[in-house]
């Protein structure tokens, strides 16, 4: 089977463990700023329980956290990527190097007020976590931007290398809140002590992506960026892009990325109200919902992979649009299964629920891959720097779109 990356390059980099070519060093930072782009968002979504009893279960703060935090986040990502795609003429390495160090600013800041006083539960406090989501959407968009205009330029299988990323970000905390329902199962206290370790462990995460990037960069040929984005070469090598023009190239390639995510964000619903149909302790329901999200999370990951081989890659724009159209056809048979144990589901069988679940996630991972792959395959060369911001700006309306869709399923599980 042929691989979609790597190329022809043989320019070998000695790590003194291994050695690389430098378009496979390229091809992992890549892959690292994926898992950087992804991982802050989830960890705010797995600490939501964490917070919601902080500030109590029953109060109007913990009521509205987790609704507060998306919002607020979904927001910004889309009120910054829309900015940031109308200044076209960038340093992108540096947009995602900014956007690293806002990020891993905001986790430390975040783990040293949980290390000095846990039992911090004021509106105030409140407020602060929610000014950190706010600083932590920005760095986040900043790294999207910049990362995804680079990925245009070098070519589509650094696109599917972020791709790849973002799936490693969503198994291993999705298999980390798995393991700890399977040690600490009917346990109710949560150590501060844990997810003070959590934040810390972003901050890093991100730290080394930075790193690894930043080294990757200075060790390819010089690119034509300016030096910074305050002093920007008044000569570009290319005029600016309007939306107009991209939209008309790239209009069912945006339009897949905001439908997949209306689609996919539907999928927290049924995992968290789906039960298993059978009783007794391994099916408890803290077993079994932290098994949906992991194995919607492979299937995602599995999806993204196989877009890292030729046969995989769907390259036609309207195809790849359709593609995310039938999809909708998974939505109804997840209806059919045990949502809050049903009396008479229609698909009574665990094995067929986890198997849609995976499906659903493959589908995701694959849809999401190959439009963001075909992004540089319709538009011209000077084009493809701005498509990384205009491709951003869709990602942040489906991100926000699916949100509030999203909210149309809980009555139909509860």
């Amino acid at each position: 089977m042929e691989p979609a990356v790597f190329g022809e390059d043989r320019l070998l980099v000695d790590l003194g463990w291994c050695t690389l070519t430098l378009s496979q060093l390229g091809y992992i930072s890549f892959m690292g700023i994926g898992i950087a782009l992804l991982w802050p968002w989830n960890c705010f979504l797995s600490a939501s329980g964490y917070f919601i009893g902080k500030f109590g279960a029953d109060s109007a703060l913990g009521r509205n956290y987790s609704s507060t935090m998306m919002t607020v986040s979904t927001l910004t990502s889309l009120a910054s990527n829309s900015i940031l795609s109308t200044r076209q003429f960038a340093n992108f390495e540096r947009r995602v190097m900014n956007g690293l160090i806002l990020n891993v600013s905001a986790f430390l800041i975040l783990a040293f007020v949980e290390l000095i006083d846990p039992t911090l539960h004021s509106p105030f406090y409140f407020t602060g976590i929610m000014l950190l989501v706010l600083i932590s959407a920005v760095g986040t968009s900043f790294q999207q931007n910049g990362c995804m205009a680079l990925a245009n330029v070098k070519g589509p299988e650094y696109a599917q290398a972020v791709m790849v990323g973002q799936a490693i970000a969503g198994v291993l905390p999705s298999l980390s809140l798995l393991l700890s329902e399977l040690v600490y199962l009917r346990d109710n206290e949560r150590s501060s002590t844990s997810i003070v370790l959590y934040f810390v462990m972003t901050s890093i995460i991100t730290t080394v992506a930075g790193l690894v990037f930043h080294i990757t960069h200075k060790m390819e040929a010089p690119m034509a960026f300016a030096p910074d984005e305050e002093n920007i070469d008044s000569s570009p090598t290319h005029g600016y892009v309007p939306f107009k023009t991209l939209f008309s190239k790239l209009q069912y390639v945006v339009l897949t990325i905001v439908f997949v995510f209306m689609v996919s964000l539907v999928f927290p619903i049924f995992a968290s109200n789906t039960t298993s149909v059978h009783k007794g302790k391994i099916f408890d329901d803290a077993i079994f919902v932290p098994l949906a999200f992991f194995i919607w999370n492979c299937g995602d990951f599995t999806g993204r992979v196989l877009c890292g081989y030729v046969p995989f890659v769907i390259s036609n724009d309207v195809k790849i649009f359709a593609y995310s159209i039938l999809r909708v056809v998974l939505v109804p048979l997840l209806l059919m299964c045990n949502i809050d144990s049903s009396d008479t589901p229609i698909i009574a069988s665990d094995t067929i629920y986890l198997l849609l679940q995976f499906f659903f996630g493959v589908t995701n991972g694959h849809c999401l891959s190959c439009a963001f792959m075909a992004v540089p395959l319709y538009c011209d060369e000077n084009e493809r720097e701005a498509a990384g911001g205009f491709t951003a700006v869709f990602l942040s309306l489906g991100l926000l779109l699916g949100s509030v869709f999203s909210f149309l399923f809980v009555p139909l599980v509860g």
